[in-house]
């Protein structure tokens, strides 16, 4: 029997006063990549930070549970320590806060033993080369001065680093090159192959070509309007959401 490791069940939510989400059902499975799309406005993006417990998205009802623990109520934080990790759409600079601290201090809140600082930071150079970034972003502010590319670049690199056990990407292959999105494309089958479960939001499907999702859903206003494979995100790609 298929084990739900991130379920979302009949969860409506809102920003402000406005519905934004109705009705959302989904189930995602140990090691399994599955696709998010639809048009802009639909409710992607608030889907993604409902699921992480951001307090700009209130749940009017339904639940989010991981590994059948209902986590509806959960903080960020408490996310996070679950193993559940968001790769934002547009990821915040945060001037001040250095790279090298921050990925420490993720780690250490999360109970990982840490090497000495020159140790982690030859092993975190690696990682990052491996991205396509210079290892000199690791002496920088958090995002400071990146270009959008970097950015997303930059949450991937990330995620080799905290190694969650669920990863919400939203958007991650929006605003890079053809390089950009094979190199994030091979850190995402990377993540999977290592056992880690994947919900990838996507306009595109660039990033989602190589990874063989699962499942593929289309949302628009705020539902789940259609399910279907790979051949799913295909047709969408040559079509476009009007065509359903």
């Amino acid at each position: 029997m298929r084990e739900s490791i991130l379920f979302v069940n009949n969860l409506h939510a809102s920003i402000g006063h406005t519905p934004v989400l109705n009705g959302v059902s989904l189930s995602v499975g140990a090691g399994e990549v599955h696709v998010l799309m639809g048009p802009n406005g639909s409710g992607k993006s608030t889907l993604a930070a409902a699921i992480m417990g951001s307090p700009v998205v209130t749940i009017t009802s339904g639940t989010i549970g991981l590994y059948g623990i209902d986590i509806t109520n959960d903080s960020t934080e408490e996310r996070a320590k679950r193993g559940l990790y968001l790769g934002f759409q547009n990821p915040a600079e945060l001037a001040g806060v250095g790279m090298m601290t921050f990925l420490r201090s993720v780690l250490a809140s999360n109970g990982a033993p840490l090497d000495s600082e020159v140790i982690f930071k030859e092993r975190m150079v690696s990682l990052v080369e491996r991205t396509g970034l210079a290892w000199q972003v690791l002496d920088r502010n958090l995002n400071e001065g990146f270009s959008g590319g970097e950015k997303k670049r930059n949450e991937v690199f990330q995620l080799s680093v905290f190694q969650p056990k669920v990863a919400v990407m939203d958007e991650i292959d929006s605003g890079l090159d053809v390089d950009g999105a094979r190199i994030v494309g091979e850190e995402l089958k990377r993540f999977v192959a290592g056992g880690g479960s994947l919900f990838l939001i996507t306009h595109s499907g660039m990033a989602a070509r190589a990874l063989n999702p699962r499942v593929v859903y289309i949302m628009k206003d705020g539902k789940i309007v259609k399910r279907g494979d790979k051949d799913l995100m295909e047709f969408i790609e040559t079509h476009g959401f009007d065509s359903l």
